[in-house]
């Protein structure tokens, strides 16, 4: 009997154990699990007046498709058509080559299943050879999962022909290079 017990004893505390090693694994501390991720985001924008060589404010306005977006069953429906329009401060050719620039504005994207969820974000350019690719950052500020942060990452090209010195930039695609998370 007493043999019995200690064996059901140290049972307990293994399944214990390994019950606190796959909590830990699962949730790693301060990381919050997102509450969806899409894996594929494309677009393209639309900068006004145009990037050229004189550093002036500039408005991009921007549509993307979002894909691959899970958990898909009920609140998302798995995609969304993003817009947002963001303002670039002092937008100029040599400030954008240097990389480093903050670009602030809100967006929103329409689910398939119609729900909207609205963002104020913030992209941050990288510097040097990255001054292409930009962080997102920001939080969900109305409708599906409010309050929650966003996160991600896309890398910008611009259309042939638009070189900054004699034609001023105007026309952006970009695709993604970080998941896009709302966490």
């Amino acid at each position: 009997m007493k043999n019995r017990l200690l064996r059901i004893s140290m049972a307990a505390a293994l399944a214990l154990g390994v019950g606190s090693v796959v909590a830990v694994a699962a949730a790693p501390s301060g990381a919050a699990a997102p509450v969806q991720k899409c894996t594929h985001l494309t677009g393209s924008a639309t900068l006004s007046p145009g990037i050229n060589n004189t550093a002036r404010t500039q408005t991009a306005k921007a549509t993307g498709k979002l894909s691959g977006c899970t958990p898909a069953s009920g609140k998302t429906g798995g995609s969304g058509t993003l817009s947002a329009t963001l303002k670039i401060t002092k937008g100029n050719c040599t400030n954008l080559a240097k990389g480093g620039q903050h670009f602030t504005g809100n967006a929103k994207t329409v689910w398939k299943n119609k729900k909207t969820s609205t963002y104020a974000l913030t992209f941050t350019t990288g510097k040097g050879k990255t001054a292409t690719v930009a962080t997102i950052t920001g939080r969900v500020s109305a409708g599906l999962f409010a309050g929650h942060k966003v996160t991600g990452g896309v890398k910008f090209t611009v259309k042939k022909g638009q070189n900054c010195l004699t034609v001023p930039v105007k026309n952006l695609t970009f695709v993604q290079t970080k998941a896009f998370q709302i966490a």
